[in-house]
Order: structure tokens, then sequence, then C-alpha cells
């Protein structure tokens, strides 16, 4: 995945367990929003690097605005180098 360098979006790459058999994303984004233990959390453009254990759902809202929404049990979401990574069915 090429990395973005534009600085008002991030990359973002959802990866399924090959067991649940669903179509994950991988493209620029504006934010990711999610749930961990604490409760919800957003990720915007050049957010400092974190990992977190995810919780029951995720939302990317792409540059056009459109909200792209996965409903899991538990993932892993972690964030680098304005790269958002995560893996869902785990």
């Amino acid at each position: 995945m090429r990395r973005q360098s534009v600085k008002d979006e991030i990359s973002v790459a959802v990866f399924w367990s090959p067991f649940v058999g669903k179509v994950g994303y991988s493209g620029p984004a504006a934010a990711v929003s999610s749930i961990n233990k604490v409760g919800k959390f957003d990720i915007l453009p050049a957010h400092t690097n974190f990992i977190s254990l995810i919780f029951n759902k995720l939302v990317i809202y792409t540059k056009e605005q459109k909200k792209i929404e996965y409903e899991f049990k538990r993932g892993v979401l972690e964030v680098s180098d304005n790269l958002v990574k995560i893996f869902l069915g785990i």
C-alpha cells in the first residue's frame, strides 16, 4: 500500500481474518473512529503512533464524505507514519 504524503488524509488498511470471509478496505480516509476499553476515539491525519484493542464498531470517513462501517467482536488498530492498519475478527 502506497502511503500518502498529503497531510489532510490518512492511509487505511482493513484486514479480516481469512475465516470470516468479509471484504476489507485499502485507501485514503479523512478519519477513522472506533471504540476501545476507555471509550470512543478518533484517528485523524498526523495522529501520534498508537495501538489499541478495539471492539464492536469501526467507521472510516472517506475524503468524499462517505462512511464505511464495520461491525465485529474485537480487533486491533495500529497507527504509525499516517498509516492506520486494522485487523478485525481476531
